[in-house]
């Protein structure tokens, strides 16, 4: 009976130290949510810098550049109002590898992993690249035009199809909308 109890014990430690501040999920990426504003992200992200491209008195505001201690870039956070540091989180895109949904996809992961995880609801062709969003999450991302076969890389007009991208394609950009 002791061994049972101290073995819950542990289980529920464990489960409470899991760290969740690089979960990418159906509502948030780390500890951002929809809910989040501008100026509480110094306190979201206590051990990381943030830039903003521009300032109302000491707050953030437009669109805030996210960096690691090192100085590495790991998110850009776009708000609903640029010009409002009370304003909620519109949208962001991801750009640290460390950022991962629970099946560990993220910025890092081919077309291929992202395809066999999610059904894809569309694909968009754009200059450069082609949009991917999927069923039921609340993410797209972008795949660079040179991931695709030559001989439709520089057709902007046509209607790609899942199986004119290949499954090693990488992504280009991972974006979280709220």
């Amino acid at each position: 009976m002791k061994r049972l109890f101290f073995i819950t014990n542990l289980a529920l430690v464990f489960w409470a130290c899991e760290d969740n501040s690089m979960m990418i999920d159906d509502t948030s990426v780390g500890p951002l949510r929809h809910s989040s504003r501008i100026f509480e992200l110094p306190d979201l992200f206590p051990g990381d810098s943030l830039a903003g491209r521009r300032k109302q008195g000491d707050s953030l505001i437009g669109e805030v550049e996210l960096y690691d201690a090192n100085g590495k870039l790991r998110m850009i956070i776009f708000p609903e109002d640029e010009t409002d540091p009370k304003s909620e989180l519109s949208y962001a895109r991801i750009i640290d590898p460390k950022f991962t949904t629970k099946n560990g996809l993220g910025v890092a992961s081919t077309f291929g992993a992202l395809k066999k995880n999610h059904e894809v609801n569309s694909l968009d062709n754009a200059i450069n690249a082609v949009v991917v969003s999927f069923k039921d999450t609340p993410w797209y991302v972008t795949i660079d035009k040179k991931e695709l076969p030559e001989n439709i890389r520089y057709d902007y007009a046509s209607k790609i199809e899942l199986a004119q991208i290949p499954d090693e394609a990488k992504i280009k950009y991972f974006f979280y909308t709220w």
